[in-house]
């Protein structure tokens, strides 16, 4: 059976039913997550990640990965992470912590869009590649975005800035904090950096780009994805080029 989602008739996300009760499973600690009712074709590319997510040496940048993953991936992700985020509420928030299967429910009756989804896949990915990659060292690494079955710029996009919200964050500081001495740091890291399409970060462009909500802080309402996530990238360019510059001469 599968369930639908329609958000202002802009998205729909369909997910079966399997994949809420599997994510409850894995977070119910009770090894019910291995019941015979879980092997299953549609959950073979979430627990496939979940398997890579968590190891502390991964290759979780390989196209296998960073391919748009289905719409029950996409799900089971998304419920995880409020279930982590739930995980963390109490007084010290000022946000109520609720019982697994009550945050499951709630979710599911107001899915984020697609494009959100992606957002938040995307974005654990490469916060896991910052925490993990230490220092960095991923100069050998091109992100082809032609083979990650992205539907449009704007799916492109997303990857972008979600990875630079994350490992382009740092090139960025080194290029703006004791200008110029830490220039050569930057650009050290940079050179250390994967590669987009072929092209360092700050030779890529942008393509036409159409906005959407995301959930930044679970204290606050949603905000714009690009209001969120373009000045990173944007001013982490600038600072760099300026470093360049500066190296040149």
């Amino acid at each position: 059976m599968t369930y639908n989602s329609t958000f202002g008739q802009k998205n729909k996300v369909e997910y079966d039913k399997i994949v809420p009760e599997y994510i409850l499973a894995v977070w119910e600690q009770n090894n019910s997550e291995n019941n015979s009712e879980f092997q299953v074709k549609e959950l073979k590319q979430i627990k496939s990640f979940f398997e890579e997510f968590f190891k502390k040496e991964n290759q979780i940048l390989t196209n296998e990965f960073l391919k748009k993953p289905s719409e029950n991936t996409l799900v089971g992700h998304y419920l995880h992470k409020k279930l982590k985020w739930n995980s963390f509420n109490g007084p010290h928030v000022g946000i109520k912590k609720l019982k697994n299967k009550k945050v499951i429910k709630n979710e599911l009756k107001n899915l984020p869009n697609e494009k959100e989804l992606l957002a938040h896949y995307y974005l654990s990915i490469f916060s896991d590649v910052l925490n993990k990659q230490r220092p960095m060292n991923l100069a050998s690494t091109n992100i082809d975005l032609e083979k990650l079955n992205l539907e449009d710029n704007t799916e492109k996009s997303i990857l972008i800035l979600c990875a630079m919200r994350h490992i382009g964050s740092q090139v960025g500081s080194y290029s703006t904090t004791k200008f110029p001495k830490n220039c050569f740091r930057a650009k050290e890291y940079e050179e250390n950096m994967p590669k987009f399409n072929g092209k360092p970060f700050f030779k890529y462009e942008l393509l036409d780009f159409k906005d959407f909500e995301i959930e930044v802080d679970k204290r606050y309402p949603k905000m714009s994805f690009l209001k969120r996530y373009l000045p990173a990238f944007e001013i982490s360019k600038k600072e760099y080029l300026k470093c360049v510059e500066y190296l040149k001469n």
